[in-house]
């Protein structure tokens, strides 16, 4: 008896669960009941299992794999599905603001409440458990008798340098991080390729177009990318931007001479004619003014290793206007995780075919190295020491994209973050400050100075 009065009492009993005072869940029906207005919004199995598990948890993080066995029972689906139906969730509840679901990098994802709980049990905000913040009892620890050692601390802090150098760390924090590398296999024309979608945590709102898509509409694909034995890229998706860097001879690691890569705007789907491109690169590519001078690095640099790193990076659109931007870029490694890094990069178009816009910057660096999804990815956090940036005569339609991307993102900045998400004896992956983070298959090789 006492525990059939208590599936009576239940929010769930009869396959209605409450999810805030205006919005519940009808299992039964498999919809969304808005009480305001009265409308329904139905539910896939996929979308009605995972915010089941997520309320089931309510205000607890759920991993990735537990909503993706809940929404696709015993079935092997790409790890863009799930992230798919999040978005598509979010949509559903986003006329709700007293309701969050809230991604957690790293871990999965939460469903809270600004206002109130389920079943009305409390009124206060509720949170995910691993971003909760314990309140300090100051009285414990003796606060007045301790505030002279803090000032003091404060003081040697600040005329060493060490106050700056931590808040500058603790800016970097709120730097955009990897949060997932979700790999599928797609068909570039007879090649089998193994794309490796690169999602970060402020990206992980927008809903992801598939990585088929990224060349469907490729033409003269067999023409110009001959058999290979396989195929490798990363792909990345913005606000703003989409970008693809594609190995085409892969063999446990990159024996493409020159990868291709390549950015377009995100949502989009302009045509490129493959043989085209590869007419309009060599074309581009017979003036080069980008070099990288190393003696700017004050200090001795004999036992020092350097990495050098080269690419070409092609933004196109409807128009039959490329533009090229010639990569360089160098890292002097002054022990395993610092060292002092160059960027440059000549921007060049078919107006601006003898003249480039040309940005530089400069620094020290920490590399910090984690696991994302089993991949090992390196960050790069650098303090900016130095920056050069000029622009041409004349500025195309888009050539002024990268123009202004520049000005708003990096050039204003005193602290940059770069990725690496893969390395082998003659390349590396990396996203890098060009058309937001582009993903860049760049070629590589290493000096013993």
């Amino acid at each position: 008896m006492i525990f059939i009065l208590y599936l009576l009492q239940s929010p769930a009993y009869g396959g209605r669960m409450q999810l805030s005072q205006n919005l519940r869940i009808d299992e039964a029906r498999r919809e969304l009941i808005d009480a305001r207005d009265g409308s329904a919004h139905p539910l896939s199995f996929a979308e009605l299992e995972i915010l089941k598990s997520l309320y089931l948890n309510w205000g607890e993080v759920v991993d990735k794999d537990t909503l993706t066995q809940a929404g696709w029972p015993g079935r092997v689906v790409a790890q863009s599905s799930l992230t798919q139906c999040i978005s598509t969730l979010r949509r559903k509840l986003q006329t709700h603001q007293d309701l969050e679901l809230k991604t957690i990098p790293r871990h999965g994802y939460c469903l809270c409440s600004h206002e109130c709980a389920p079943d009305d049990k409390s009124a206060s905000v509720m949170t995910s458990p691993v971003i909760k913040r314990k309140a300090v009892n100051w009285r414990r620890f003796g606060m007045w008798a301790t505030l002279p050692l803090v000032f003091v601390t404060l003081v040697l802090l600040h005329s060493s340098g060490w106050l700056a150098r931590v808040k500058q760390r603790l800016q970097m924090l709120d730097a955009p991080k990897v949060a997932e590398v979700m790999v599928e296999p797609i068909q570039v024309g007879h090649n089998t390729n193994l794309a490796h979608q690169v999602v970060f945590d402020v990206d992980q709102g927008i809903e992801p177009v598939g990585a088929q898509q990224f060349v469907a509409n490729w033409n003269h694909v067999d023409q110009m990318m001959p058999k290979a034995n396989q195929q490798r890229s990363f792909i990345k998706q913005s606000n703003d931007f989409d970008s693809i860097a594609l190995c085409m001879d892969y063999q446990g690691d990159c024996k493409d001479r020159i990868p291709l890569n390549l950015v377009k705007r995100h949502r989009t789907e302009p045509q490129l004619d493959l043989s085209w491109l590869q007419r309009t690169k060599l074309r581009m590519e017979q003036v080069t003014y980008n070099k990288i001078l190393l003696d700017r690095f004050e200090g001795p640099a004999d036992g020092l290793t350097e990495e050098v790193y080269r690419a070409d990076v092609y933004y196109y659109g409807d128009s039959d206007n490329v533009v090229r931007s010639d990569m360089r870029f160098s890292l002097v490694f002054e022990s395993e995780h610092r060292g002092k890094l160059i960027v440059a990069a000549c921007f060049t178009d078919a107006v601006n075919w003898q003249t480039s816009m040309r940005y530089e910057f400069s620094g020290s660096f920490n590399a910090f190295d984690s696991q994302v999804d089993g991949r090992l990815v390196r960050r790069f956090q650098v303090d900016v020491d130095n920056q050069q940036f000029n622009r041409p005569g004349v500025l195309t339609e888009e050539m002024a994209v990268i123009y202004r991307e520049l000005q708003k993102a990096v050039l204003s900045q005193k602290q940059l973050v770069l990725h690496q998400l893969q390395q082998d004896e003659a390349s590396g992956v990396w996203s890098l400050p060009l058309w937001g983070d582009t993903m860049v298959w760049a070629t590589r090789a290493e000096l013993k100075l």
